[in-house]
């Protein structure tokens, strides 16, 4: 399976999280920032960001996300990822996640990858969907102890539901 991660990062986090990600799939890393167009030469597509203010996209991804858009994504599977800071932003939380699932799920790609909101203390989240996250949301300012275990349950759902 071809394997791409797209990510966009401001502080390093997103990066470390995307780079730890990309190298337990075997994926090729790229920023969203240099543009998606190698994007749809990939069977598995991940996308990352962190979310910023108030449920706001990575600077990267404000350019990124009207080329996700338009991308023709019909027939691919798309796990998106990300980081947010679930004490200090709990009615936002991740929300990058779901603004981004959105976009892909327009430009018609399933998103995979969903896992439960379980261990986190959050309130709201347009990640969020019932009581699953849309895909893996990851808090490296107060539970960074498990991201790489996170990483690799998540990585084991996508690789069950491709």
């Amino acid at each position: 399976m071809k394997t791409a991660v797209f990510y966009g990062s401001t502080l390093g986090d997103t990066e470390r999280v995307a780079k730890l990600v990309a190298e337990k799939v075997g994926g090729d890393l790229f920023t969203a920032g240099a543009g998606l167009g190698e994007m749809t030469s990939y069977d598995l597509i991940l996308l990352g960001s962190s979310t910023w203010g108030w449920g706001e996209l990575q600077d990267d991804w404000n350019t990124a996300i009207d080329e996700l858009k338009g991308a023709n994504l019909l027939g691919k599977k798309v796990g998106v990822f990300g980081t947010g800071d679930q004490m200090g932003y709990s009615d936002t939380y991740c929300d990058a996640l779901g603004i981004i699932a959105e976009a892909a799920a327009e430009a018609g790609a399933e998103i995979i990858g969903r896992t439960s909101r379980e261990g986190y203390d959050f309130s709201d989240s347009r990640a969020l969907e019932g009581d699953q996250l849309i895909g893996l949301a990851i808090d490296v300012n107060n539970q960074d102890n498990l991201t790489e275990e996170r990483v690799e349950a998540w990585i084991d759902t996508l690789k069950k539901e491709f």
